[in-house]
Formats: C-alpha cells, structure tokens, sequence
C-alpha cells in the first residue's frame, strides 16, 4: 500500500508507481490504469495523484467511446467532473482527441433544462430530438415516403445528425432502396451511437459484416427470416406426434430445431423446451430426443411450467400428482431466477391453481394419492403439502389474504368433514372481519345449531356491514322465531314472549301471511301457559290472516310441533271438515308450507289430509300460479304422495315456459322405481331443458336423480327433450304395471329395452312371481302363481293369496315397500328404516 509523509511528500516509489500507470494508458490498458491511479490518489491526495487519476480517466473515456460505448463515456464524465472539479479544463482542453470528444457528448446529452444551455439552443434541441423521434416512430411501422424523412430540424453538424442519417436508411430499407440504404449507413460516423445498428443493418441487405451480438443476431432474425419456413416445419412435427410413430417424431424435431437456427435463433432453447415436454407426453424416448434436439434443453423455471401444464392436461391421477409437484418445482425454481418472491401474490396464485387442479379429483382417490406419495417418498406431511388443498389454501391466504382466496377455501370446505367451514370462514372473518360472506355462513352455522343467541350476534355484525343484503334482511325475523321456537321447547313462555314483542316490531314480519306466524305463536305462548281464552282469540287471528279453520289448524301443528308441544295441538280427521273446507286444502297447505319454509320451520301434514288435497285439486289446479303448483308437488314429495305430486306436474308441464324443466323434474321423482328407464329419461331431459335456461339449480337435482340410477351417462340433445316433454304432457295419469307410460326405447338404445316379466324371462333373467302380474285384474291366477313357489313352513296359502293380492294393488298405487310393510304388518314391526335421499324401493 502507498503512503503518505508528513510532509505530503511522495514516498520513494510514487514515481515508479506514475510510471506504471502511464505505461498502462500508452498500452490501451486504461481499466487497469484507472484502478492504479485510484490506489496511488488513494495513498498520496496530492494534485498530483489526482491529475494522474484525470488522465487515466481520460484515457479510460476515449476507449469507451472507441467501443462505441458513448452513453457510458457520457455517464463516466460527468462522474469525473463531479468528483474532480479541475479535470474540467482537462477534459476541455484542446489538445488531445479525449477533450475534443468528451466536449462533443457533453454537448449532446446536455440537458435541456441545464442553466448554462441557452434558450435558443434549448429550443433548437428540443424541436430536433422530438422530430427524429416522430420519424423513428414512422419509419419502424413501415414504408413512408422520401420527404417523411426530410428532418430540416436536424442540420448535418448536429450531434444527432447521425441518427437523422440511420432514419433515411431505414426508409430506404423498407421502400426496398437497398443502394440507397447503403449510401445513409456508410455515412454514419463509426464512433457515434447508431454505428451499433450498422453491422445488423448491412446483414440485412444480404452484406457479409463481423460477427454480431446476439442482440443484433435476433434483429436480423426477426426482420429479415421467412417465418413460413418454421410453421411448416412445426405443422410437420405435430403431424408427426399425431402419428404416434418415433421415427418420424425424431425426424420432425431435427427439422424444426434446424429451421429454428436459421428462421428464429434467439428462439431454438424455448423450441428445444417445448419439445422436450411434448416428447415427454408421448413416451419418446428421452435420449433419442436430446439427440435429435442436438442437446439437451434447459430445465428452468419456464420448462418446469411447461411441463407442469402438460401433466395438468393428461388428467389422470398420477399425472395430477405429478403436476402439482412438478408446480412447486417451479416455484423454487422461478424465485431463484427472480420471477418473483417466495411470499408474494404470485406464490399464493400458484397454490390456489394447484389446490384447484386437486379439487378435480374425487376425494377417496385423492386420499389414496396422498397415502402412496407419503408411503413412496417417506417425506412429512408438510414436505408434501402440494397434495393436499388445505395446506395449500392456507398458504395462499396467508400469503395474499384476499377476497378470492377465501372464498375458493370456504367453497372447497363446505364439502369436506363437518365443521371444516366453520373453522375456515372463522380464519376467514378474523383477517377480514368487514367481508360479510364468513359472517353469514357462521350465522347459519349457529342457527342449525340452535344457538341462536350467538347466530344474532353475527347478524348484528352483518347488519352494520350491509344491512340491504338479502340474506341478512330474512335473516333477523328467521332467528327470532327460532329463538322464540327455542324457548318454547324450554317450557320458557316468557323468554319467548320477549323475542315475539321483538318480532312484532320488524316491518317484514306484516309481510304476507307472516302475520298468522306471529298470532300461531303466540296461541302456542298461550297454550303453553294454560291461558286458554286467549289462545283462542290468537287462533281466531290465525284463520282470519289465512281465511279459513283448516289452514290455520295445519300452521299452528307446524308451530306445536317446532316447539315440541305436539300434546297441545292435534289435527281432526279430515271426514271432520265440511265440504268448503275440504275444497279449499289445496291452497291452504300451499300458503302453510310456504310460510313454513319462510320461517325454516318443518311443516308435518297428515297423510289423510294429503290424500284429501290430491283429491280436491284437479278442481283448484286452474286457480294456482306456477309458483304455487311447484310448493304442492314438493309437498306431495316430501309425505310420499306421489300421485298428488305426478298430477301437479302435468298440471304445471301443461303450463309450459321456462318452469317445464322443473316440473319434468318433479315428474321424474314421483314415478315408481319399477320405472327406472322412464325417471331417468325425465331427469335427463329436465336437466337438459334446465341447461337452456341457465337453472343450474334443477341441473344439479336432475343429475343427483340420475346418479343413483343405472342410466347416470345418459344426455339429450334440445330436440330429443323436447320430444319427452311432449309425451310426458300427454300422459296425464299415474302409471301402474299394466299401464307404464310412453315407449322410449328410440332414446334409450339397448339399455332401453322392455322389463316387463314377459320380455325378462325370454332374456334369461329372474323373474319374481310377484312381478307377474297381467294387463286385467280379472284373469289373475293366484293359484297358478303360488303354484311351485317355496312358501314359509308357518303360512297358509290363504294369507299368501291376500299378500299377492295387497302386493299388486301397492304396484298399481306406485307404493314405496316401506309404505306397504308398515301399512301390512303395522309401524311396530320396525320396517321403514332411513334411506338415501331421494330413493323409494
């Protein structure tokens, strides 16, 4: 290191070191010049160490511009100028070319706002550069005319002369003037900025120049190449992976690499990527492909994603898994070469494409999946937390804790275990406590519950967020009768007076019939208090609101029955109701069961009732809106009268407009189990029809129906539902088994073929005798039909007899078997257990 006397004197070996750096700058060596003088100035400070420094500065200035660097050389004097106010006249003097070309690109890149420019001078550069900008600007768009070009405002001594100069050529060049052209780039000074596009520019009119950069290798490449070569060569080696054949797999990629190289250099390692992934795909050998490639291609983050993608699309399972792994691959990989950050959005948009190219697989074979990967790779749960859509939603909301995150979450949770939603919506509404969507699904959460003091409390927070929603507006009359329903199941009358003063208050509650709610509730209070005259003025409220004893005697069940206090309330007969009574069912259990579902209250109705209102409605079904017509096919669903609700459906398909899928539907559900055939082509034309209509809520149902059948594939086009609508319209009866309803073998192809135990038998199938039944009542022989059937030791034929006999009239109702067991043998028996939803045996 160099030192410094007291006297700031130079040690013995300044002048050696001087020396040295002289003899650097002579040599051309000016780097290594500067990087010794800074040393020498850094140990001596002296004038002159610092001259010394200015000089190979100097030095270092002229051979950046020599390289054609001037915008560097620019930026390194103005750093000199700065940092060593005497190099000023040194770097202006006149007698060495440095001063005299520094000074030229001081002059050049002087701003314009610079004080010491003048404001004509200030005003004759700008009015320069913003033309040649305009003509650059037209130039690279494409051919314009000679006088275009003229650029009047950039005279020929000006420092952006030779750009006017490299403007003029590139007219040239694209109006095909290729001497020309020549002329404008041999006159462009070598030392100046636009020399660099020379070379490139001079390859393009088909000149021989020194080697090119690679950026000026791809301008050649991407002006002057004929890309039809490439596609070609690409539609040539997608012909061949159709093909399925690696020879001609293996030719295709040599081709298309080399048409790359000559079309399209700067694109061959992304081509070499894509192949290699494609190649991958389709089993070709791997070596064999790097072979034909000429190498192998590079396994950065955008082949990783290549790849990943590629995985996504094969589909199966394995592939899947591979996907995903394949994604966190990418991952690293993409943060290491800076795509972006490990705990940035971006990460978190790549869990949630991951967690939902999971969601795509049913959830037994994903658990399989994530066993054998664990069982395989002997890695921890979390090492493996791309195959599990939990971890990989936690990660993305904690990574980016948005709205969308959140959501696709709670969506995926409301299908797993119990209470997985809960626990997500409540994360959810911690981190985002102003988003209502967490707040309402924790209210319902807790009113199924029962908890209905805390399901209010959400409700107050929902209501200070967005008190006009929708869900929040039913919401407070909803839990306040729950509450109140609550309470009475207590034998709390007075808590649930309070929440009924409450209720009374609301606006909705004297909203259609709510009103006969509220009187229903409080005749319950009353009963349950033993106040027996004022239970019955309530009661009177009741029938007046819904204009009539029967519809109020069916609410005030519902009410009993909500509350547990069904010993309170108990239907009569319906033989007890007079005639105008009797008419009128229809529509009452229409308003009751709609006020019911209103209040989320589950509304028993007798069977005899039910019986009584299928009979009264072909005289009230003309009087009834669609809206009205699909409550009673419902009802009639959920009490097992399926004729009442097969009536109400020809009913509502006689309607037409878009309510026909629905109805089709409900038809579908109301058909015998024996007519497994003509359900499921209802339920596939519904869903159809539905799909037209955008009612993804009856597509949902119908392809639930369909699943549980042996038709779940079945689909029809627009015209082939049609034609079912049309059949199903003109069948306005119940079917029985001699009477089972349109023929659509045409739509069903062999999986349509007849049933009946005639047919079977001629197949080769089983027959049950107790499917044996003829198309007239009169000429069935019991006796024939017992005949060689294996009875129970301890039955006489007699009672056998009466059970075929009660068997064939249950078929001709389209009873379920439960019905009919229960109905024979008495509810004691035990028979009718829980079934799947939606199925009658």
């Amino acid at each position: 290191m160099w030192h410094r006397s007291k006297k700031n004197r130079p040690s013995p070996g300044a002048a050696a070191a001087e020396a040295s750096v002289r003899q650097l700058i002579a040599n051309g060596k000016s780097k290594a010049a500067v990087e010794a003088a800074k040393e020498i100035h850094k140990a001596q400070a002296t004038a002159a160490s610092e001259a010394l420094l200015v000089d190979a500065y100097a030095a270092r200035i002229q051979s950046l511009i020599d390289q054609n660097l001037t915008v560097e050389a620019a930026a390194l004097l103005e750093l000199v100028r700065e940092r060593y106010p005497s190099a000023r006249e040194r770097l202006h003097g006149r007698n060495g070319s440095v001063g005299m070309t520094a000074g030229g690109i001081e002059e050049l890149l002087r701003p314009p706002n610079d004080p010491e420019l003048s404001a004509e001078r200030r005003a004759a550069l700008e009015a320069a550069a913003s033309a040649l900008q305009r003509a650059f600007l037209a130039v690279t768009a494409g051919p314009i005319d000679e006088a275009a070009v003229e650029l009047p405002e950039v005279s020929h001594r000006s420092p952006l002369a030779p750009w006017k100069l490299l403007v003029r050529a590139i007219a040239c060049f694209y109006r095909g003037e290729d001497e020309a052209c020549r002329r404008y780039l041999e006159a462009i000074q070598p030392e100046s900025a636009p020399a660099r596009l020379v070379p490139a520019m001079q390859a393009m009119l088909g000149g021989k120049p020194a080697r090119l950069t690679a950026a000026s290798a791809a301008l050649v490449s991407s002006t002057t190449s004929d890309p039809g070569v490439l596609r070609k060569a690409l539609e040539a080696l997608e012909g061949a992976f159709e093909s399925h054949k690696d020879g001609a797999i293996l030719k295709g990629i040599r081709d298309a690499v080399q048409a790359c190289r000559q079309t399209a250099p700067d694109q061959v390692e992304k081509l070499k990527q894509h192949i290699s992934v494609r190649s991958m795909l389709a089993d070709v050998n791997i070596e064999k492909v790097r072979a034909a490639m000429g190498g192998a291609s590079l396994k950065d983050a955008y082949f990783l994603r290549l790849l990943a993608r590629g995985m996504e699309e094969v589909g199966d399972p394995e592939s899947v898994a591979i996907a995903c792994a394949t994604w966190d691959d990418f991952r690293q990989q993409a943060v290491r070469e800076g795509w972006f950050t490990a705990n940035g959005p971006e990460a978190a948009t790549l869990y949630l494409h991951m967690a939902g190219v999971l969601r795509k697989l049913p959830d037994e074979l994903l658990a399989d999946l994530q066993q054998n990967a664990h069982r395989q790779n002997r890695k921890s749960v979390e090492e493996m937390y791309f195959l599990d859509p939990e971890k990989l939603y936690e990660r993305a909301c904690a990574l980016d804790p948005h709205f969308e995150s959140f959501s696709q979450w709670l969506d995926w949770a409301k299908g797993h275990r119990p209470g997985q939603a809960e626990r997500v919506a409540e994360a959810w509404h911690k981190i985002r406590p102003m988003d209502i969507e967490p707040i309402l699904l924790l209210m319902e959460a807790k009113e199924k519950r029962n908890a209905f003091q805390t399901s209010l409390q959400y409700l107050a927070k929902a209501e200070r967020i967005d008190s006009v929603h929708p869900a929040v507006r039913r919401a407070r009359l909803r839990l306040l009768a729950g509450s109140a329903l609550r309470h009475l199941q207590q034998k709390k009358p007075h808590l649930a007076e309070d929440k009924l003063a409450e209720m009374e208050t609301l606006p909705q509650s004297q909203q259609g019939d709510r009103p006969a709610f509220l009187a229903a509730l409080r005749y319950m209070i009353c009963a349950v208090r033993g106040v027996g005259d004022a239970a019955a003025a309530h009661r009177a409220e009741v029938e007046r609101v819904l204009g009539g004893k029967a519809a109020a005697a069916l609410l005030i069940l519902g009410v009993a029955n909500a509350s547990k206090q069904i010993a309170l309330e108990q239907l009569p007969p319906v033989e007890k109701l007079g005639k105008a009574e009797r008419g009128a069912l229809p529509e009452a259990v229409i308003r009751v069961v709609e006020l019911a579902r209103d209040m989320q209250m589950v509304q028993p109705i007798p069977s005899d009732w039910m019986a009584e209102t299928a009979k009264q409605f072909p005289r009230n079904s003309q009087s009834l809106n669609v809206g009205q017509l699909e409550t009673l096919a419902e009802a009639g669903l959920s009490v097992e009268q399926f004729e009442l609700t097969y009536t109400v459906s020809a009913a509502g398909l006689e309607r037409g407009g878009p309510t026909e899928a629905n109805f089709l539907l409900l038809r579908a559900k109301s058909l015998p189990e024996y007519l497994e055939a003509r359900r499921a082509v209802c339920a596939s034309a519904a869903a159809q029809l539905a799909r037209q209509q955008r009612q993804m809520d009856v597509v949902e149902k119908a392809v639930e129906l369909l699943a549980d059948s042996a038709f779940d594939d079945l689909s029809f086009t627009s015209e082939q539902a049609s034609t079912v609508v049309r059949k199903e319209k003109a069948e306005r009866s119940f079917p029985t088994g001699y009477r089972p309803g349109p023929d659509y073998s045409d739509l069903l192809g062999a999986a349509g073929s007849c049933n009946c135990p005639k047919c079977r038998r001629a197949r080769g199938e089983a027959v049950s005798p107790f499917e044996d039944f003829e198309e007239e009542d009169d000429d069935l022989d019991f006796d024939a039909m017992l005949d060689g059937t294996e009875l129970p030791p301890d039955m006489p034929p007699e009672i056998a007899r009466m059970l075929l006999e009660e068997t064939r009239k249950s078929v001709e109702r389209g009873e379920s078997l439960d019905s009919l067991l229960n109905r024979v043998f008495g509810p004691e028996a035990g028979f009718g257990g829980r079934r799947r939803k939606g199925r009658r045996r």
